[in-house]
């Protein structure tokens, strides 16, 4: 913009075009399911006083599905919402943008949130078997998603007489972790409340069983201590993708991302622009990595943004209105076996 000037000073111009920022949304935004006293339109609940309210003197905790949802604000669970599961995939469709999380609690997932892809920014949280497990049971209804991860066993509590769903206090367990930690922390080696035990013992040796794809992550009591759960993994094999931190360290940098480039539709596809998306881009991500997201001694180890003509697009591409960046990301990984090696040192004589 031209200025005009006509006396020493200082002459100040402002620039019209949208300033970019990436801004971080909540990690841990729960969507429930429920029963049939539940409507079909998915309801906002901050504490458990407003789900008494809502169900009135219908409320029963003898039902799984309500007791879950009493175990996650026990827990810790910050707000979330609860729809009756007939109509689960249709509120999470309307609810995109907010939730971020889905909770199977008591009831099954349907089939079709197992081709969830991670443009959708979900992750599902999905309860293992009722019965007892054996080592020589192996679940046949989950499949290999990185979006989802298992846990086993379910749950009991001195003020229901009803198992409560795994994932109902898992939910709560990540909202703790990520508020507390980061969403890159595995919700792993927590303690359940007190008051919360699993149903079953596991073993070193069940475990064991369930490492490999499709992965149940353990709910265990060792040595009379606090339960604790006892693995971190999705249901994928992949060395990508096997870890839960991983997974929904990507689902939430890519949110967070993809709303701040909202901001430049129909904005010139042209360098000025790419430099705000650049620069924007990466510092999020070194603010990331400085609070331990990602790994590597320097921001170019921890992570890379790149935009431009002919390094992400090409003159054709940008002539048909397509802004192309490209974003890595070192996650780190957590540590699953730590394996202490001790030698003697004999003295010589």
């Amino acid at each position: 913009m031209a200025v005009t000037t006509s006396f020493p000073g200082v002459y100040v111009t402002e620039d019209q075009s949208p300033a970019l920022s990436v801004g971080t949304a909540s990690t841990t935004v729960p969507l429930f399911s429920m029963h049939y006293q539940f409507s079909g339109t998915a309801v906002r609940f901050e504490y458990w006083l407003d789900v008494v309210n809502y169900l009135g003197t219908g409320m029963d905790l003898e039902d799984a599905a309500t007791a879950g949802l009493r175990a996650y604000f026990d827990a810790g669970g910050g707000p979330c919402y609860a729809v009756s599961h007939d109509y689960l995939e249709r509120e999470a469709g309307k609810l995109s943008s907010t939730v971020n999380l889905i909770v199977e609690n008591s009831f099954d997932i349907p089939p079709e949130f197992q081709d969830l892809k991670p443009d959708d920014g979900i992750f599902l949280i999905l309860d293992g078997p009722k019965d007892e497990l054996t080592t020589a049971d192996r679940p046949t209804r989950y499949g290999k998603n990185a979006l989802a991860a298992v846990y086993y066993p379910w749950i009991r509590a001195k003020w229901t007489k009803a198992d409560i769903a795994p994932s109902a206090v898992m939910a709560a367990l990540y909202c703790k972790n990520d508020k507390n930690r980061g969403v890159w922390k595995a919700p792993a080696n927590m303690p359940l409340p007190a008051g919360f035990t699993p149903k079953y013992k596991v073993s070193d040796d069940l475990q064991g069983q369930y490492m490999s794809a499709p992965a149940i992550n353990m709910i265990r009591t060792f040595h009379d201590q606090n339960p604790v759960v006892w693995g971190a993994r999705t249901l994928d094999e992949t060395d990508e993708w096997r870890y839960v931190p991983v997974r929904r360290l990507f689902n939430s940098a890519e949110r967070d991302i993809r709303a701040a480039m909202n901001a430049l539709m129909f904005e010139p596809n042209m360098p000025n622009t790419w430099e705000k998306v650049r620069s924007a881009v990466t510092s999020y991500l070194r603010s990331l990595w400085q609070q331990g997201g990602l790994t590597g001694v320097s921001e170019e180890e921890a992570f890379f943004v790149q935009i431009g003509k002919n390094v992400t697009m090409s003159q054709d591409e940008i002539e048909q209105g397509k802004m192309i960046v490209r974003v890595g990301m070192a996650a780190t990984r957590p540590a699953e076996f730590i394996i202490l090696e001790v030698t003697q040192n004999v003295q010589s004589a």
